[in-house]
Formats: C-alpha cells, sequence, structure tokens
C-alpha cells in the first residue's frame, strides 16, 4: 500500500524538478556543514539539516492538496504574515543593526521572508479578479505591497524589499499589463535616480561604489566582495577539496554561511559543481514555466509565472553578487543558503507550484490547440 502512494505520488509529479531540487538540497547542506564547521559539526547544520527535511514534507504535502482551494486562504495568510511584520519592530531581535526576526526560543522566524510567499500568493488570489488596471481593487493590492515594503526597507532590508518589487511587477505581467507601462517606469526610475540616491544609506551606497572599485575601501565596503571573488576563482575546476577552501576556512569570508554560500561552494567543489548547481536552478526554472503553456486556467499560470520570475531573480542575484558582479544585498540562495525562513518559504513556493504542475500533468492534452 504504502508503495503504491509512494509510486503515485511521484508518477504525477515532474521527476526532473524534484531531482533537481534534492541535488540541490545536497549542495546546500555539504556548503553549510563546511561552512559552519569549527572543530566540530556545528549546531547550524544540524537547524539547516531539519529545515531541509521539513520543507520536504512541506513540498510533498501542500503538492497533493488542490491548489485553487489553497488560494482562497490568502488573504488570510497575507493578513497574519503582516501582523507578525507588524509585530517585528517591537518584539524583535536585533542581528548585526538590522531588527528582521522573532524570537521562539530555539529558532527565530523572518516574517519578512515569509512574506515573499504571502505577497505571490495574493497577487495571484486578487489579479484573478480584477478585470481593470485602474480600480479599487488594483489600489488595494498595490497597498497590500506597499505597507509592507516600507516596513521591510526600514529595518533595514533593501534586497528583500526589491523582491517584493520584483513579485509585483511579474505579477502584473503575467496577468497581461502592456509593455509600455514597464518600459514608462524604467524611464521613471533613470530619471529619478539621483533622487533615489540621496535616499539611500551610506552604507548602501559603499557598496553599489565597491562593485565598480572594490580596492577603493578594501577593509570596508570592498571587503566581502574582494574575498568572494578569491574564493570563487580559486576554486579551479575541481576544486580545492571538501572543507579544505582557505578563505572559509581561515574566516577571511564573512557571512559564508549565509549569503555567500556559493563562494564556499565553488572553492571547495570547483567550477564544475558550481557550474552543475547553476544549471540545476535554471532547469527547474524551465521546466517549471514550460507549465505555463499548458495551464488553461489564469491563476496557474499567474502563480507559475511569478514563481518562476521570483526563483530566476533571486538565483541571478545570489550568483552575480558572489562573483562580484552586483552590490551586497541580503539576498540568500534557495535551498543552499542557511536559513529556516528562506528554507520554509521556498518549500512553500515549490509545494504549490508541483500541485499546479500535477494537476496540469493529469489533463488530458488538447491536440486541437497545436
Amino acid at each position: 500500500m504504502v508503495k503504491f502512494y509512494i509510486t503515485n505520488l511521484f508518477k504525477s509529479l515532474d521527476l526532473v524538478v524534484i531531482l533537481s531540487l534534492l541535488f540541490i538540497s545536497s549542495i546546500g547542506l555539504l556548503g553549510v556543514y563546511s561552512a559552519t564547521y569549527s572543530k566540530d559539526t556545528s549546531l547550524l547544520f544540524f537547524k539547516q539539516a531539519l529545515y531541509i527535511l521539513f520543507g520536504w514534507v512541506l513540498i510533498l504535502l501542500f503538492s497533493r492538496l488542490n491548489f485553487r482551494v489553497l488560494l482562497e486562504y490568502a488573504p488570510v495568510v497575507y493578513g497574519i504574515n503582516l501582523l507578525l511584520l507588524v509585530l517585528v519592530p517591537f518584539v524583535g531581535k536585533t542581528v548585526y543593526g538590522a531588527k528582521r526576526w522573532i524570537d521562539l526560543g530555539p529558532i527565530s522566524i523572518q516574517p519578512s521572508e515569509f512574506m515573499k510567499f504571502s505577497l505571490l500568493f495574493l497577487s495571484v488570489y486578487a489579479l484573478s479578479r480584477i478585470e481593470k488596471l485602474w480600480s479599487k481593487e488594483f489600489l488595494m493590492l498595490s497597498l497590500a505591497f506597499a505597507i509592507p515594503s516600507v516596513i521591510v526597507l526600514k529595518q533595514p532590508d533593501l534586497g528583500t524589499t526589491i523582491t517584493y518589487f520584483i513579485i509585483y511587477a511579474s505579477a502584473l505581467f503575467f496577468w497581461g499589463l502592456k509593455i509600455r507601462y514597464y518600459i514608462l517606469a524604467f524611464v521613471g526610475l533613470i530619471i529619478s535616480s539621483p533622487l533615489l540616491w540621496t535616499v539611500l544609506k551610506d552604507y548602501q551606497k559603499e557598496r553599489i561604489l565597491a562593485v565598480f572599485d572594490p580596492y577603493r575601501d578594501y577593509a570596508g565596503s570592498g571587503y566581502q566582495l574582494i574575498q568572494s571573488v578569491i574564493a570563487v576563482g580559486s576554486g579551479g575546476i575541481f576544486g580545492k577539496g571538501f572543507m579544505k577552501g582557505t578563505q572559509a576556512r581561515l574566516l577571511f569570508l564573512p557571512e559564508k554561511h549565509t549569503d555567500f554560500i556559493f563562494s564556499v561552494i565553488a572553492e571547495e567543489m570547483g567550477f564544475l559543481v558550481g557550474f552543475l548547481l547553476i544549471s540545476a536552478f535554471f532547469l527547474i526554472i524551465w521546466r517549471a514555466f514550460s507549465y505555463t503553456k499548458r495551464a488553461d486556467i489564469k491563476e496557474e499560470v499567474l502563480f507559475l509565472g511569478t514563481f518562476c520570475s521570483l526563483l530566476a531573480f533571486q538565483v541571478f542575484v545570489n550568483f552575480a553578487m558572489t562573483m562580484g558582479l552586483m552590490p551586497i544585498v541580503g539576498m540568500p540562495l534557495p535551498f543552499v543558503s542557511y536559513g529556516g525562513s528562506a528554507v520554509l518559504t521556498f518549500s512553500l513556493l515549490f509545494g504549490i507550484s508541483l500541485s499546479i504542475i500535477r494537476e496540469i500533468r493529469n489533463k488530458p492534452i488538447n491536440f486541437s490547440n497545436g
């Protein structure tokens, strides 16, 4: 009976996505183990392993649930998440000058990370019911994005705030917003860039300038970028060997188990594993996005398209950041960087995506539509 259930479960899922994500999870755990090891296995590794395990439970559970039934709870999920986000300034704990986490004893949760899921879910719920761009419902959805964006920006967390904008812009694109609005927004961004520059904090300006010349402030804003580039470049084709990376082991690279975990992986496992890791991510994105062509329900297209956009953006920014091509922002690599909130957020997104994929795969293909 159990064997039949497991066989039926995986038969309805996309094994390319499942196996690719398993590979990513495994490489991520190896990276976190090495990055946090100090004379003995770190507690952080065990916590990450539990996060990954629980994440997979969520993925398999949500992949079996009905997407459209779950979607009805989107406003409730958003409301609860917004309440947690509002509580952060009052009960949250401060780490490295940023107050983003709520401490729950042995674990901490980051409501701003879960808000990615809540906003994407709410977007699909709202846009499937909105027919006109300039309407009361559209303004309410925009406000639903604006409120958490302002709160998170004040934490401060510019990287997460930018991901909210990506979700918003992507959801509107798959809803059918004309390209001219994106062109106008881009022109407006260029024109207002001098004003936006004055709004940025000093350390944010330094991080941007460090991309162009990291050595202008070697011991400050450029240090992390320089050490990351050294780690990635020194790994060569096959790497220095597991747990033999000098940048990680000799503590040259800060935050190596979170946003800069790819630097550890590239140094110790080399270009080959790094390339396979990047390929696995974009294989998932390509595979999941391909189902939008077979989806005949608006909500399915909205969710899969926006999810793929968010995943592609986070993966691209993290890789580019670790290679010194973009400013340093708080952008974890899904299922690779240490962090329970990020793992569970993307587990929910993957689980619902697989639920949609399962329903699409179970539909008979209509050959009359080409």
